[in-house]
C-alpha cells in the first residue's frame, strides 16, 4: 500500500492514533468499530472483507462515521461484472511479473480437494503468516 501511495499502513487499527481521510478495512470483528473510531470527519471507510471470521460488533452514533459525515462503502468482490477467469488470470499475471508473493502452505493434487477445503475453512493451513494459500495440482 505504501507504494501505491498511502501515508501509513497499520496492521491493528486498535492501535491507531489521529484520524484518517481513507481507511481499508478488511478484518471485521473488533477491528471494524475500531477502524470507525479513527475515520476523519468527511472520511470514506472501505469495508471489503471480514477474515476475522466472527461477526463485527453494532457501532454506536458515537463510532459511526455518519455521526460526523463520514460514510462507509462496502466493496462486495462477489457482485462483479469480471468472471473469477478473468480475475484469475490479473493474479497470474501479477504472480509472474513478482508483484504479488502468495505465501504457499499446502501443495497437493487436485484429487485430495475434499481434504483441502476444510484445512482452509479452518485456517489450518500454514505459512509464514497464519493463513496460507493451497495450490491444488491437476495431474
Amino acid at each position: 500500500m505504501l507504494e501505491l501511495g498511502a501515508a501509513e499502513v497499520l496492521p491493528d487499527a486498535g492501535k491507531a492514533t489521529g484520524s484518517y481521510d481513507v481507511v481499508l478495512e478488511s478484518d471485521g470483528g473488533d477491528s471494524l468499530p475500531a477502524a470507525l473510531a479513527r475515520l476523519a470527519p468527511k472520511g470514506l471507510l472501505i469495508w471489503f472483507g471480514q477474515a476475522s471470521r466472527p461477526r463485527s460488533p453494532s457501532t454506536s452514533s458515537t463510532s459511526s462515521p455518519r455521526a460526523f459525515g463520514g460514510s462507509i462503502k462496502h466493496l462486495d468482490y462477489t457482485r462483479s461484472d469480471r468472471s473469477y477467469g478473468q480475475d484469475l488470470a490479473v493474479l497470474v499475471h501479477l504472480v509472474e511479473t513478482g508483484r504479488l508473493h502468495p505465501e504457499v502452505g499446502l501443495r497437493q493434487n487436485w484429487s485430495r480437494t475434499a481434504e483441502a477445503i476444510p484445512a482452509l475453512r479452518a485456517r489450518r493451513i500454514r505459512a509464514r503468516r497464519p493463513r496460507g494459500n493451497a495450490i491444488l495440482q491437476l495431474p
